[in-house]
């Protein structure tokens, strides 16, 4: 089977979920016996290789400055479809996969009559909406902050207004059940095109690793040590990760915080640090290459994840999980999917809650045969459910009902298919 992937993320703008999503996807996909080809934004330093983990990588020359409004962008909906036409002229696709409504562009000019084409959201406007009201009413002077958001993302999502329907023609994929039915709202689908296929994760980057090992490898000490990762915004919740340590401090003295990332916000939580008194046992270590944040994962007693967004399906979660962490996470999104009953593979606490945060921490530093068996069960669950393999056998299986939607359509394919889709569950 040949596959375009159409994504405003690639491996070429840097580290970020869908980024990573992007490349786990393909090469899974390749790994299958597939062939791949990625329709993406030339990277602003001009990074152009066209291969790249299998995969043939096409940049054009459109600026990827704006990924998050992908439909504002008329030279990159133009260009991607420019793309996309050369390269099925050449040789036809079996299958379009689009990056949420990167591929708005194909759409437009109707090649979804005549090839089979899915979409995977990672999010919706309807969930980040409410999630931005929710806020605005439970935090202290958030109002006019999250006004500001909600006009953002309400046109995000409105502008241009085709962008709400034209995706109705597709197979739809979410990374989770919580994700679904806002999903469906959010682009006029109906439900039997809506399927849950949750992101995988590379188990065998992602392994459990001597602590001690790890920790000697990125340079951090012994003693207790939780760790948390991901951009740092006011919707991740690392300053309540802040708040638990100072919370935690007259019985865990030596307790130390190392926060992975890099974003807006990271002098404001330089700052708490500091206000709070725990300034000398926070470590801020920046963005890190994907092949070392297992090393950061694998270094900690305790992994937090204090996020106040609506999250679909974050990577760095069953990452965590798939080194065996144990995991505090925020009860919000699609986060108790991941992990399940709280207390068995993963801690649920409410979201903005540092004093539930910095309790669940103490429980999990003052039981350390608890700690090995949560990690255990996590990695456990992660290899039954969150594989790259289950996600890539469940996404076939959505382009096999996107095969059958366009057969159903009495549309004419342009080319007969290279190979026989392979069968999976959803």
């Amino acid at each position: 089977m040949r596959v375009c992937i159409v994504t405003v993320a690639s491996y070429a703008h840097g580290i970020g979920g869908m980024q990573a999503h992007v490349l786990d996807l393909g090469r899974g996909l390749v790994q299958a016996g597939h062939q791949v080809e990625v329709v993406a934004p030339v990277h602003r330093d001009g990074i152009v290789k066209t291969e790249h983990e299998g995969i043939r990588w096409h940049f054009v020359a459109a600026s990827a400055g704006r990924q998050r409004l992908p439909m504002r962008n008329p030279q990159w909906l133009r260009l991607s479809a420019d793309k996309f036409s050369e390269l099925h002229a050449e040789r036809p696709f079996d299958v379009i996969h689009s990056e949420s409504t990167s591929a708005l562009g194909l759409l437009r000019l109707g090649v979804q009559h005549q090839v089979p084409f899915a979409v995977k959201f990672h999010g919706n406007y309807l969930g980040l909406a409410k999630a931005a009201l929710r806020r605005a009413v439970s935090t202290s002077g958030a109002r006019i902050p999250e006004a500001k958001h909600l006009v953002w993302i309400t046109g995000q999502h409105f502008v241009p207004v085709d962008t709400v329907y034209r995706f109705r023609a597709c197979e739809a994929m979410v990374p989770s059940w919580q994700q679904l039915e806002g999903t469906r709202w959010s682009y006029l689908m109906g439900r039997s095109g809506v399927h849950v296929v949750p992101n995988g994760v590379d188990a065998e980057l992602f392994r459990p690793r001597p602590q001690a090992e790890a920790r000697a490898e990125v340079g951090l000490d012994g003693g207790p040590l939780i760790v948390a990762a991901g951009r740092l915004n006011r919707e991740k919740g690392f300053d309540h990760s802040i708040r638990a340590l100072a919370a935690l401090s007259p019985e865990f003295a030596e307790l130390r915080l190392v926060i992975v990332g890099a974003g807006e916000e990271l002098e404001a939580l330089q700052t708490l640090a500091r206000d709070v008194g725990v300034a000398s046992r926070v470590v801020f270590a920046g963005k890190q290459p994907r092949d070392v944040m297992p090393l950061y994962l694998a270094a900690a007693d305790v992994f937090l994840f204090p996020t106040e967004r609506d999250e679909a399906a974050p990577l760095i979660l069953p990452e965590a999980m798939a080194v065996g962490s144990p995991v505090v996470a925020s009860e919000i999104g699609g986060i108790a999917e991941v992990i399940g009953p709280s207390g068995e593979a993963g801690v649920l606490v409410p979201p903005r809650d540092a004093k539930a945060l910095a309790a669940a921490i103490g429980l999990l530093l003052r039981d350390k045969e608890g700690r090995g068996r949560m990690g255990e069960a996590a990695r456990s669950r992660i290899l039954a459910e969150y594989t790259i393999e289950r996600m890539i056998d469940r996404t076939l299986a959505v382009y096999e009902l996107a095969s059958a939607r366009l057969r159903g359509s009495g549309a004419a394919r342009q080319a007969p298919s290279s190979a026989e889709p392979s069968a999976g569950g959803d």
